[in-house]
């Protein structure tokens, strides 16, 4: 049995400690507050067609995307609670002057994916041309996904530490120990899962992209509406809006300014919407890389996996499945695909 420490408690770092965990290794998580990965208030799209990804990212997502029900069922199993998973597709709304979105819809139709088309219903403003149904689409409610990551983690004997790793001692690309504030620490494994703050502890082009999103009641739909004004997210007992895309660093809080924007770009599609009760205030920072494609960076005794920006909840089963075949010798050709070395080649 080894020891593999992760570094980072977002869903990629949990998913992966869940994999290693099943596996039967011994696992430390350590992390500098529980709370603060933009996992919990990510909207939780699981939407490679809606969010029109291309090449190896989307070939990455749709492989993602096809392993969540069996994701969600051994995570359920683990942690004994339900997640509020829901299949069967994402309603991507079409906007007056976007008609090259139907032409990519019809490209993913003609390749063989789940694709139907529906007339807009009247609740819709005018603005909505038509209406893209990918049926393979779905969605996940984060705070479920992320409190059950936690449970099963904790029922499986992972061991949660509370510090701020601040430096790690090297030899080559062989990881000796971490040094934390509070302790040193040291693994057969390492997996680094740092997120937005990525920068903190390597040389890696990444950086933090906020998002803020709202709670409403009051609105009913029956499932995501997706569109490049807005996304509106049906959860239990309320409807998610996000979200907002700024780059301004770790600044916290949200403003004004951003719910504004948000309530605007959501009744511009669904006026109804004005309507609704303000329930709640979300922020969080999207682990961003110039790309906008993960990076994937190989060591001997380590992994760093990060940048996933949009995509980390839908990318969490394909990344801890590829991050334990790894650990087992095995090498998935993502980790080329998203090293850090496309951005060396490119200068």
């Amino acid at each position: 049995m080894r020891k593999i420490i992760v570094v980072g408690s977002g869903v990629i770092g949990l998913g992966c400690a869940l994999f290693f965990a099943l596996e039967g290794e011994r696992v430390q998580v350590i992390t500098r507050n529980p709370e603060e990965p933009a996992s919990w208030v990510a909207g939780g799209m699981l939407a490679p067609f809606s969010e029109e990804l291309e090449g190896e990212l989307f070939q990455f997502s749709y492989e993602s995307l096809k392993e969540y029900p069996e994701f969600i069922r051994f995570l359920e199993e683990a942690s004994k609670k339900r997640v509020d998973f829901r299949e069967g597709g994402i309603y991507r709304l079409v906007l007056k002057g976007e008609e090259e979105v139907l032409e990519r819809s019809r490209a993913y139709a003609r390749a063989g994916y789940g694709v139907e088309w529906v007339e807009p219903w009247s609740y819709l403003s005018e603005e909505v041309l038509s209406v893209v149904h990918y049926k393979e689409e779905a969605w996940v409610d984060t705070e479920s996904l992320m409190d059950a990551l936690f449970s099963a983690l904790r029922r499986l004997g992972v061991n949660f530490t509370i510090d701020n790793i601040k430096g790690l001692v090297m030899e080559g690309k062989e990881v000796k120990n971490l040094r934390g504030n509070a302790s040193d620490y040291r693994g057969d494994f390492y997996l680094f899962a740092p997120g937005a703050w990525a920068r903190e502890l390597f040389d890696l082009p990444v950086y933090p992209v906020k998002g803020q999103a709202i709670k409403v009641k009051g609105a009913d739909l029956e499932r995501v509406h997706y569109s490049s004004s807005s996304y509106l997210i049906p959860r239990m007992g309320y409807l998610y809006i996000g979200a907002t895309s700024e780059e301004v660093g770790f600044t916290p809080g949200n403003t004004l300014e951003g719910l504004r924007r948000l309530c605007e770009m959501a009744m511009r599609v669904v006026p109804s919407l004005g309507e609704s009760s303000l329930m709640g205030m979300l922020y969080g920072y999207r682990p961003t890389t110039p790309d906008g494609k993960p990076i994937f960076e190989v060591g001997e005794n380590y992994l760093i996996l990060t940048g996933h920006h949009r995509n980390g909840i839908l990318h969490t089963p394909m990344t801890a499945k590829l991050a334990l075949d790894y650990l087992k010798g095995s090498r998935n050709k993502f980790l080329e695909a998203f090293s850090k070395d496309r951005f060396l080649k490119k200068t």
